[in-house]
């Protein structure tokens, strides 16, 4: 009798889970849908002709960090010295590589080394070289000993010029309008505008030329097609719905942008943070709330940067696996924010939905799969439970990864061949019966190494960009 109500009252509740957890993605969904709409038709009649002539436009600092990046390196440089912006400056921390990324960097863009003593407010590892471009004015080189992205991040904030900086990462390539486009709309409102982030695209198997992409293609890896899914319904079906609701989390540490002052004021990231980009905007979040001040980070649909993501099991693992440790840590570090309400829309709705929907469904998740394998395993699983189950967690998610990919390519159409698309939806709806499975399995080792205390970041073995002589 009580083992029969311990079932019913476990399936209850895993069964309310997914139906309170997929209603908000589903809101969140539809939230991104009207604002990715809403910044597609502003495209269409901003005057970033204007905005580009103008000479009140503020200079950008590009912070690039770079370890082991040999292979993207000099077409990410490339795409980024292309950039229609007026002011701007290239910082490339190149954070203590052992293969030859410095040396491809003083080779092709004819690098020079000066003496030249750095701000020290943000925490960093030695720098022990500077270099200067006799080729492009404005472009810098800051070498430094092996610390990790945050450390090199720092390295580069206390070398910028510039009233605004840009994280990016050495094997990423910018559309050439990006910049001029996330920085709008902090030249319309610099008081209240302190940060943005663009759009993240996967670039695996595009043709890159000199830092330009050429065409846009679809992989031909699974787990690249995986991925590109991913990606469209994080930034295209989800980001942009915070951000209107003003309650944005976290913005990609492959391209973001923020104000320079205000982060030396915090000190810079964090080095010892696993997830930095997540924790630097919760720091920020807390510190101009703390200080009660008006302010507002934005996600913009339109400012594209391409970036190449993991192509085998172990290295998209390994990142999964960091990505939710990274996530606790940001949780746990902060969780005085959560549903505290000096901290607003941050602390009352986007960190507990990290929490409960994040951190807890992998944990939910995992159990609702153990117990079904169990009860079939013992003859006693209820078709009714089964068949909700199944609506409940796979069903509705894969409506709203397909979802995306339709919205996706009604809003962009970056994939110019209609079979591409039928792929996509294709593999959006074997995604929540495979590919989710594996990376819940791979978020649930990122907690038990996070509860092992591991901080260990790993490395990700890269194929490098596609060019037409491949």
């Amino acid at each position: 009798m009580i083992l029969a109500f311990s079932r019913i009252i476990f399936e209850s509740f895993v069964l309310v889970y997914f139906i309170v957890i997929n209603t908000m993605y589903t809101i969140v969904f539809l939230i991104s849908f009207i604002e990715v709409r809403k910044q597609k038709k502003r495209s269409f009649i901003d005057d970033y002709d204007y905005f580009y002539r103008s000479k009140l436009a503020p200079g950008v600092s590009l912070i690039v960090t770079a370890y082991n990046e040999s292979l993207n390196i000099r077409d990410s440089i490339n795409s980024y010295l292309k950039l229609q912006y007026p002011k701007f400056e290239i910082i490339v921390s190149n954070d203590g590589s052992t293969d030859d990324t410095l040396k491809i960097l003083i080779d092709e863009f004819k690098l020079k080394k000066v003496y030249h003593v750095l701000q020290d407010q943000a925490r960093s590892k030695p720098v022990t070289s500077y270099y200067v471009s006799e080729k492009y004015p404005n472009l810098i080189v800051v070498n430094k000993e092996n610390g990790g992205k945050a450390d090199a991040l720092n390295a580069g904030l206390n070398a910028a010029h510039y009233p605004y900086f840009a994280s990016l990462d050495g094997d990423a390539i910018l559309q050439p309008d990006a910049l001029l486009r996330i920085m709008k709309p902090i030249f319309e409102n610099p008081r209240r505008i302190i940060g943005a982030g663009g759009i993240i695209r996967v670039i695996n198997d595009c043709i890159v030329e000199e830092g330009e992409i050429k065409e846009v293609e679809l992989s031909k890896n699974p787990l690249v097609i995986f991925q590109t899914i991913e990606y469209i319904r994080a930034f295209t079906a989800s980001r942009a719905g915070f951000s209107l609701l003003k309650s944005l989390p976290i913005v990609s540490g492959a391209f973001s942008l923020y104000n320079t002052s205000i982060a030396r004021e915090i000190g810079g990231y964090d080095p010892d943070a696993i997830g930095e980009d997540f924790e630097f905007l919760t720091r920020i979040h807390r510190t101009m709330k703390d200080k009660k001040r008006d302010y507002e980070v934005k996600f913009l649909a339109y400012p594209i940067c391409w970036t190449e993501v993991p192509q085998t099991f172990k290295a998209l693992g390994m990142q999964r696996n960091r990505w939710h440790r990274g996530l606790i840590s940001v949780l746990h570090k902060h969780e005085r924010m959560i549903f505290n309400p000096r901290y607003g829309r941050i602390g009352f709705f986007s960190l507990p939905f990290f929490f409960f929907f994040e951190f807890v469904g992998p944990i939910i998740e995992t159990l609702g799969y153990f117990y079904i394998i169990l009860a079939l395993l013992t003859f006693s699983l209820k078709p009714t439970f089964f068949f909700s189950f199944l609506l409940l967690a796979i069903l509705w998610g894969t409506l709203l990864s397909m979802l995306a990919v339709l919205y996706e390519d009604l809003n962009f159409r970056w994939y110019k061949k209609w079979y591409q698309v039928l792929f996509l939806i294709f593999f959006a709806i074997i995604e929540n019966v495979s590919y989710r499975q594996i990376t819940v399995f791979w978020r649930i080792q990122g907690l038990i190494a996070y509860l092992r205390g591991e901080k260990s970041w790993g490395s990700l073995q890269r194929k490098g960009f596609r060019h037409h002589h491949v």
